[in-house]
């Protein structure tokens, strides 16, 4: 069985400021499934970070680069959801 990779689409400004984005500097050791944990207490939303940022994988992502983590997780599906 092949799943299809769902397309979303980009937020609209007015949506984007309707989010608290916290900045959190990347530093060794983070991965995103740490992260969505941390501010989401999901390591499966991992992929909200990565989407957000239009950074599909840790290895897209310099030491020191500012990382955006939108909240709330509630906002942000609906929006993804349509």
């Amino acid at each position: 069985r092949h799943l299809s990779t769902p397309r979303f689409n980009s937020l609209s400004p007015e949506e984007i400021s309707s989010l608290n984005v916290i900045d959190h500097i990347w530093t060794v050791g983070d991965k995103y499934n740490k992260l969505a944990f941390k501010y989401y207490g999901d390591v499966e939303k991992w992929w909200i970070i990565a989407w957000f940022n239009r950074k599909p994988t840790e290895s897209h992502i310099k030491i020191g680069e500012v990382i955006f983590v939108p909240k709330p997780l509630s906002t942000i599906t609906k929006y993804l959801r349509g």
